[in-house]
């Protein structure tokens, strides 16, 4: 893989998550405080794809970098650790996407009807933010690669 070719697969993960960003603001409406648990399935959904699309493009940053990502039980944590650690993702940013990371745990793990309104907020108040950062990350570190 080429360097242009990994900055091309990222600008289709980042298309792809910008329309999953898209899809959650069609449901997760503004100042709306009741969801059936339908609705709170498919905002569980898409934020679920909102990480899964951000560990793509870790995963194979990571790759390109000749970085072994070793599939273990532990290897989303890993991942996402490995990426601040090479500086691809800041302190703040990483802290930010522990918490998507641990929402993803949960989502696999659970049944969509325990899911919680009040729970899903902060992940949606805060991911456009996250999406901005990570994308401004991902373009620099790219752009660092010789």
């Amino acid at each position: 893989m080429t360097k242009q070719q990994l900055r091309k697969y990222c600008e289709a993960e980042l298309d792809n998550i910008d329309a999953v960003i898209y899809e959650i603001f069609v449901v997760a409406v503004l100042d709306k405080t009741e969801y059936s648990t339908a609705e709170l399935a498919a905002i569980a959904t898409f934020i679920h794809n909102f990480y899964n699309g951000i560990e793509n493009m870790l995963k194979r940053i990571l790759i390109y970098e000749k970085n072994e990502i070793k599939e273990t039980s532990t290897w989303h944590k890993h991942l996402l650790k490995s990426s601040a650690d090479k500086g691809i993702l800041s302190d703040e940013l990483y802290n930010a996407l522990s918490n998507y990371l641990s929402f993803r745990h949960f989502f696999i793990h659970s049944y969509g009807f325990s899911l919680r309104w009040d729970e899903l907020r902060p992940l949606v108040d805060g991911i456009q933010s996250r999406l901005d950062l990570f994308k401004n990350s991902v373009k620099e570190y790219i752009d660092s690669i010789s």
